[in-house]
C-alpha cells in the first residue's frame, strides 16, 4: 500500500511546486525597477539636500560676520568700528567667498591684503550663478561686496568699482553644476539674511 502511494505522487506532474523560467524572469525584472527607481530618486534627493545645506552655511558665514562686525571687538589697535564683510565673485571666483575685514574705508574687498580670519569655500558641486539687487536702479553686478558696520546691524551692498547699491536687498544664486538646481541667498539692506 504504502508503494502505491508513493509512485501515484510521482505520476502526477501538477504536484509539483517552485518558480518556471518565465516568473522568475519576472520576479527579477520587477525587482531591477523597483531598484533603479529608488537610487535615481534617492540621489536627486541627496542632491537637493546637499544644495540646500551649502546655501544655509553660507548664510549662517555671513551671519557670523555681521555678528563679529557689531560684536565689540579690537585687534588691539583700540579701533572697536571696523568694518567687516563679505565679498562674492560670480565671473573669476565662483567657488569661493571671501571674508574681510576693510582696512583702507572705503567698503570694498580689495583683496588678500584685506582677508579676515577663515574664508569661505564652496562645495566643488556648487558656483555662485549669478548675483542680483533688489529693488535698485544699478546693473547686475557681477561682483557684491556685503559689509557690516558696529553698531548697526544693517548692511550695506557695493559693486565692482566700489559703488554703493541702492537696492533694498541683494539676491545670491548658487547652483548645483550638475542638475542646475537653485537656492537663493538674501540680504536685506535691514540685516536680514535668509535662504529662499
Amino acid at each position: 500500500m504504502f508503494w502505491k502511494f508513493s509512485v501515484s505522487n510521482r505520476a502526477n506532474p501538477t504536484k509539483q511546486s517552485g518558480f518556471g523560467l518565465i516568473e522568475l524572469m519576472v520576479s527579477i525584472s520587477i525587482m531591477i525597477l523597483v531598484v533603479s527607481i529608488v537610487v535615481t530618486g534617492q540621489s536627486s534627493f541627496n542632491s537637493s539636500v546637499l544644495l540646500r545645506s551649502e546655501a544655509y552655511d553660507i548664510a549662517l558665514r555671513i551671519r557670523e560676520v555681521q555678528l563679529n562686525a557689531v560684536s565689540a571687538s579690537s585687534d588691539g589697535s583700540n579701533d572697536f568700528r571696523s568694518v567687516l564683510g563679505v565679498h562674492f565673485d560670480e565671473t573669476t571666483n565662483n567657488q569661493r567667498f571671501a571674508v574681510f575685514k576693510d582696512s583702507d574705508g572705503d567698503n570694498y574687498y580689495d583683496g588678500v591684503g584685506e582677508q579676515f580670519d577663515i574664508q569661505g569655500v564652496i562645495n566643488p558641486r556648487f558656483v555662485v550663478s549669478d548675483i542680483r539687487e533688489v529693488g535698485g536702479t544699478t546693473a547686475t553686478p557681477d561682483e557684491l561686496s556685503i559689509v557690516f558696520e558696529r553698531p548697526n546691524f544693517d548692511a550695506k551692498f557695493f559693486d565692482s568699482p566700489g559703488n554703493e547699491l541702492t537696492g533694498s536687498a541683494v539676491q545670491i544664486d548658487l547652483q548645483e553644476i550638475d542638475t542646475g538646481d537653485v537656492r537663493t541667498i538674501e540680504v536685506t539692506a535691514t540685516g536680514q539674511i535668509g535662504v529662499i
